[in-house]
């Protein structure tokens, strides 16, 4: 592939593994919907921000309890070792994306959280993680385990990743249409950049 400059990683199922309950947080919620944070940007502005405080806590308490996919710090230093720009586009808060850096001490050149930019699927986090890396898209990687991470990827004109893993094995065949890669293992990086 080469001229990669960036990479553009999602945190939950890509980084770290998976772990924020979905269903307990749409239990609390009182959320029927699949997407959590879709529900909650439909409520009235004073309930959006009770829920969103709730799910923050949720999403806080994850990051405390992370655990690193097997191959991250490896591939992270490789990126570091090409001077290659590394950056988090989550639709998780930021605080909780903090605390990951700080907890396995890995520095991002950006972290693009739900509150600085409309979220994935949205292209726009995409195309402000290529701006704020100084990059280009033909020079971006978008990667990520679930669809909405590649739709943002691919409407912003970047070559999209995806790492198969136990918890999106169910959905795969929907998602390997949007992808340009397919990985089963964070560390096959290395042969695209």
């Amino acid at each position: 592939m080469g001229n990669i400059d960036n990479l553009i990683f999602d945190l939950d199922g890509t980084l770290t593994e998976f772990n924020l309950p979905f269903d307990k947080i749409r239990d609390r919620l009182r959320i029927k919907e699949r997407f959590v944070l879709e529900s909650i940007l439909k409520s009235s502005p004073k309930e959006r921000e009770r829920k969103f405080e709730v799910l923050k806590r949720f999403e806080i308490e994850a990051a405390k309890n992370s655990k690193l996919i097997p191959g991250v710090k490896e591939i992270i230093e490789l990126i570091e070792g090409k001077n290659i720009k590394k950056g988090i586009v989550t639709r998780n808060c930021k605080e909780s994306v903090e605390i990951f850096s700080r907890k396995f001490r890995i520095d991002f050149d950006y972290i693009i959280s739900r509150e600085r930019i409309t979220p994935k699927p949205s292209p726009l986090p995409v195309v402000l993680a290529i701006l704020l890396a100084k990059s280009r898209p033909e020079n971006s990687l978008v990667v990520g385990d679930f669809k909405f991470d590649l739709i943002s990827g691919k409407l912003a004109g970047v070559k999209t990743v995806l790492l198969k893993t136990e918890k999106n094995s169910e959905m795969i065949d929907e998602f390997i249409p949007l992808a340009d890669y397919v990985i089963e293992d964070i560390r096959e990086l290395k042969r695209l950049i």
